[in-house]
């Protein structure tokens, strides 16, 4: 079953966008609506803290802020991540990341006080990832693949945040960041990481529903997600 079906199986007024990327082979293996404009939620903090990171020219912060962004990442902690949007320039983040990775559907939130609200694509998001994998010295990698690596299942805020990915590809290694919430009258949940031995894969599935049904589109993202398991299930 395709994975906007299996998902609006459970919520049919879903709007899902689907990209996993192989990079072995420096192939799309699945796509649907890649170029389509969703609330990040939580996934902006991958923005805030590389760009903490390229603002010290990828040279490792000092331990206090190395444990901030892990626990930023790790359990989706948003204090953190209001101090340091704040602190960094809120909305300038956005454009700096846009600009040094070169996003093409990736934008700041209209309120600059909602950092939720920024606009990703999963495109620009397996650019994003691919980015992290390849093109970061070793510490500033290893401190944020760490991190995604040891992604907590309870957050800073009490959500489980095992949906998609870790539950639905059961047996596999991933490094994730995951994102939820609302953003207008939308529930919003988004599932992305590196899956698979030497972080092969990278998994994007997002989604947007009415938000009379946030409490079902875990279990519909799971499912959703479930449907990628022969396409990450390579050596």
């Amino acid at each position: 079953m395709e994975v906007g079906t299996a998902v609006r199986k459970t919520v049919p007024g879903a709007t899902v966008g689907v990209e996993v990327y192989d990079r072995d082979t420096a192939t799309v293996l699945t796509s649907l609506g890649a170029d389509h404009q969703f609330p990040s939620m939580s996934l902006v903090k991958l923005f805030i803290a590389l760009d903490v990171l390229h603002q010290n020219n990828w040279e490792l912060p000092g331990v206090p802020m190395q444990q901030r962004l892990t626990r930023m990442l790790s359990g989706s902690d948003d204090q953190i991540a209001n101090a340091l949007w704040s602190s960094n320039g809120g909305p300038a983040i956005v454009d700096r990341v846009v600009r040094l990775l070169g996003l093409t559907g990736t934008e700041p939130p209209e309120d600059p006080g909602e950092w939720g609200d920024t606009l990703v694509t999963p495109q620009d998001l397996v650019t994003t990832y691919n980015y992290l994998a390849d093109n970061l010295p070793p510490p500033a990698h290893d401190l944020l693949y760490n991190a995604l690596y040891h992604a907590s299942r309870t957050a800073a805020d009490g959500t489980d945040q095992y949906f998609g990915i870790p539950e639905g590809l059961p047996g596999t290694t991933w490094a994730i960041k995951q994102g939820w919430g609302s953003s207008g009258a939308k529930a919003e949940l988004n599932t992305t990481g590196l899956v698979g031995a030497d972080a092969r894969y990278v998994v994007i599935v997002l989604a947007s529903a009415p938000l009379s049904a946030y409490r079902q589109l875990p279990a519909a993202l799971t499912n959703g997600t479930a449907q990628l398991a022969g396409l990450v299930s390579g050596p």
